[in-house]
């Protein structure tokens, strides 16, 4: 078969739950629409998965639920792997909420969705706007996204994470890998094995450690901050003269940060 194609008529608003094993996944959320549509293309055309794979609506929710890859069998398998990777197109809603588990297919999301659960084994993740709160947990994949209006925790075994802005708090743990938020308006709390942090411009406390890693923050003119730094071995390097962030009688926070190994530097953002 060389591709699926289904469409669902709109009545209200919808959530949206998608399995895939490898490939890739790309969901876009529009407004103004009056059906959903599901397309899936599989790469190879000698594969059989795309006759296994379910499109259905479970009620209000949409299910894109091909059968279950992954794991020591498919590893060994690769001929099985490569043959049975499918590429799925799907147009949804804005705001709707979504949950998306993959082996290896990378996740794109375009447009705005709403809160969101997005699982990879090893892939990668791009993501517009998150209009509630966001779970992201991977073994070993890059994600990148680009705002979140609720709060985001990011789970991962290796691999880098970066967010232009998160407005709640924002909690992560990596085995290995790097941290990047431009501009974080709750909390930052990050906990890695080794992997660098920088934050372009805080608005909320600050707990970062490490265990190797260069740490970098930007304070805002109008904030004050209490700080708790220590580095093993690495320097402290601060732009904040002592009578700016003690003087100031705004808005006050508190940053912490720890590393064993790796420079830390604050810096006042713009």
């Amino acid at each position: 078969m060389a591709e699926a194609y289904t469409a669902f008529p709109l009545t209200g608003r919808i959530n949206l739950l998608v399995r895939l094993g490898h490939g890739s996944v790309t969901v876009t959320a529009r407004d103004d629409i009056d059906e959903a549509t599901v397309r899936l293309t599989p790469r190879d055309r000698r594969s059989e998965l795309l006759e296994r794979t379910a499109v259905e609506m479970r009620g209000p929710t949409l299910a894109v639920m091909a059968p279950r890859q992954g794991g020591i069998a498919d590893a060994l398998v690769g001929w099985r792997r490569d043959r049975d990777r499918i590429d799925a197109e799907i147009v949804v809603p804005s705001g709707t909420a979504t949950k998306i588990t993959t082996a290896s297919a990378d996740i794109i999301v375009k447009g705005r969705i709403g809160g969101a659960d997005l699982v990879t084994g090893s892939a990668t993740i791009e993501v517009d706007t998150v209009d509630g709160d966001l779970r992201l947990r991977y073994g070993s994949a890059t994600s990148s996204v680009q705002r979140v209006t609720g709060s985001a925790t990011v789970r991962s075994g290796a691999g880098n994470a970066s967010f232009g802005e998160v407005v709640g708090v924002l909690q992560a743990g990596f085995g290995s890998g790097d941290l990047a938020v431009d501009v974080a308006y709750g909390g930052v709390r990050s906990r890695a094995g080794s992997g660098d942090a920088h934050i372009g411009v805080v608005h909320g406390d600050v707990d970062l450690a490490a265990g190797s890693g260069g740490v970098s923050i930007g304070l805002p003119a109008g904030i004050s901050a209490r700080l708790e730094v220590t580095t093993g071995s690495g320097r402290v390097q601060s732009e904040l003269p002592i009578e700016q962030t003690t003087a100031n009688t705004g808005k006050s926070i508190t940053i912490k940060a720890r590393t064993g190994s790796g420079d830390v530097r604050l810096f006042r953002a713009a």
